[in-house]
């Protein structure tokens, strides 16, 4: 299954009454219970997401080796409160009906396509609790970060914790192994394995094509994004783009793989300097999201950005948006991404920011 196709099947989103009973509930609930949700401690946050509430499917532990049983009624009427989790539900050609802040998705994420008939119910932690109540899910898709709602948001609809895969050391295989999970909880595991051979094979296909071209591999690469005029955040090891890259047969210079002088990182990532690049003076930079006007002035007048080998010698390319933490349509995008900006390097197109 293409990517496109994974996009293009919609599930209904015509709002469904809401019932007088979960009416109820809500206004018993009411804004003060929200709030004593929200504020438990980070201990009991971290019980919640080992106990389900009553009637609530319990989050996976650990991905299983293989699909479990689809459910007989598959939800369609879903919500996403995640931007990266509304990557992969797309991608498995199931459209939501509400997610929070869908302008941060287009944004961000950019690619599967949200529907405009997707409804904003809300910021990521604080959704709209009347909102989702008149919208009926049958399933909210939800992050670990929820589990002092997730008692809440149970008694509208199940719950499916995911996103576990973000802290893991190996993040790609947990990616897929999650894309799996949710799939099977939609009923369309098989698109799980669609997409996942999908991803497979234009991985495969651009290692191969850079590997005819053993002059664009000869030097490594930092991927980064500038979070200000002095700082970078450089992705390393246990983060998806380092994933890609050994996988593409790329250098990785802040994760090397042989020797010493990885550089350390949490959740994939390490928040850097920019003398810290001068580290790795043979390294290329490729710069995911363009770079804004007024940043690129502050780099033209900024002394230690000018002296990076990499700047110095126009070695520094830029990736388009792409999500750091996406699921498998945002990683061919990486991939396909690589390749052109080594591409762009190794015929002179390189620049300073």
């Amino acid at each position: 299954m293409s990517a496109d196709e994974g996009c293009s099947r919609r599930a209904d989103a015509a709002r469904a009454p809401a019932r007088p009973a979960r009416r109820a509930l809500i206004k018993r609930a009411g804004a003060l219970a929200w709030a004593t949700a929200w504020g438990l401690s980070a201990g009991a946050a971290a019980a919640d997401i080992g106990t389900a509430p009553p009637g609530a499917a319990a989050p996976p532990t650990s991905p299983p080796t293989s699909p479990p049983t689809s459910p007989p009624t598959p939800p369609r009427r879903v919500i996403t409160l995640n931007w990266e989790l509304t990557e992969t539900l797309l991608a498995l050609g199931v459209t939501p009906i509400g997610t929070a802040l869908p302008q941060w998705y287009r944004d961000t994420i950019v690619t599967p396509t949200l529907p405009a008939s997707v409804v904003d119910v809300g910021l990521l932690y604080q959704p709209n609790f009347d909102l989702l109540l008149e919208l009926a899910p049958d399933l909210f898709v939800i992050t670990p970060g929820h589990a002092s709602a997730r008692h809440w948001l149970a008694r509208l609809a199940p719950t499916l914790t995911l996103s576990m895969y973000m802290s893991s050391p190996t993040p790609y295989r947990a990616l897929c192994e999650e894309t799996v999970i949710m799939a099977t909880r939609l009923g369309v595991a098989g698109r799980a394995l669609a997409l996942i051979d999908e991803a497979r094979r234009t991985t495969q296909a651009v290692r191969a094509r850079l590997a005819a071209r053993a002059g664009w591999l000869a030097a490594p690469v930092l991927v980064a994004e500038l979070v200000d005029d002095r700082h970078l955040r450089v992705y390393g090891a246990g983060s998806l783009f380092d994933d890609m890259l050994t996988q593409l047969g790329v250098a990785n210079a802040a994760h090397p793989r042989t020797g010493d002088g990885g550089w350390a990182t949490q959740a994939g990532a390490a928040l850097v300097p920019l003398q810290r690049l001068a580290a790795a003076p043979q390294a290329s930079l490729l710069l995911v999201g363009p770079v804004a006007p007024p940043m690129r002035a502050m780099l033209e007048k900024n002394a230690i950005w000018q002296a990076l080998p990499a700047v110095r010698r126009r070695r520094v390319a830029n990736l388009p948006v792409i999500a750091p933490y996406g699921g498998l349509v945002s990683m061919q995008r990486f991939a396909i991404a690589v390749e052109a900006a080594l591409g762009s390097l190794a015929n002179g197109g390189g620049r300073d920011a």
